[in-house]
């Protein structure tokens, strides 16, 4: 993703293949989830992630933390062709669902909206592994273990796992504050392989970080 597709990012304002807010709330949400997630802010957060994916035209997207699909649903709605490689592990930490395996949901949801998306679900916890398997990837959604010490190692197998040009998008960066500083550290690092960083307002902050293409 060039600057000037980066920066159109910025400009998208239509969004055809996005639900509007009342079939959003129909779709994505689980009922038990319905009273925290019927607000427009969240609406607003995920149709961001959409927006973000639709600029970086992803053809193989990898998310580190999945929890019950919903960024993995904005993702795919911009890229509804697209391999989707999600890793995750039943914790119920940073956000995830304690003692329950969501992947038998997250498949059959993602499945029957993107039926032309190849669906890959991996128990895996990514503090544990050197690399990413089933890469690389064009789109990397970093968003598992939030302590400052699991985001950074997990930019590291991001970036290491990412094609020439691809997208990093941190979850929660002006959100919590370990997360910041990890992402903030790793741009320092590892300046010479990015090419651009971006940050996008939203509910709880996104920054997008941009491999070069050498």
């Amino acid at each position: 993703m060039n600057t000037n597709e980066l920066e159109s990012v910025q400009s998208v304002k239509s969004v055809a293949n996005f639900p509007t807010f009342e079939q959003w709330i129909g779709i994505v949400p689980k009922p038990g989830d319905l009273a925290h997630y019927r607000r427009r802010n969240f609406y607003d957060y995920y149709k961001i992630k959409f927006e973000i994916a639709l600029g970086a035209r992803p053809s193989a997207i990898c998310e580190i933390g999945v929890r019950w699909g919903y960024s993995a649903f904005s993702f795919l709605s911009a890229a509804p062709a697209a391999a989707y490689t999600g890793f995750d592990i039943v914790e119920g930490t940073h956000g995830g669902v304690r003692g329950t395996d969501t992947f038998a949901y997250v498949r059959d949801f993602l499945e029957k909206h993107f039926p032309q998306a190849r669906i890959e679900l991996r128990h895996a916890d990514t503090r544990l592994l050197t690399e990413l398997p089933c890469g690389p990837f064009d789109f990397v959604h970093v968003d598992g273990d939030h302590s400052e010490a699991g985001c950074a190692h997990d930019l590291c197998l991001a970036m290491d796992a990412l094609e020439p040009g691809g997208t990093i998008l941190v979850d929660d960066y002006h959100y919590i504050a370990g997360v910041q500083r990890a992402a903030d550290v790793f741009c320092d690092d590892r300046a010479a392989d990015i090419a651009e960083k971006i940050v996008r307002d939203s509910l709880r902050g996104e920054l997008l970080i941009v491999k070069g293409e050498k």
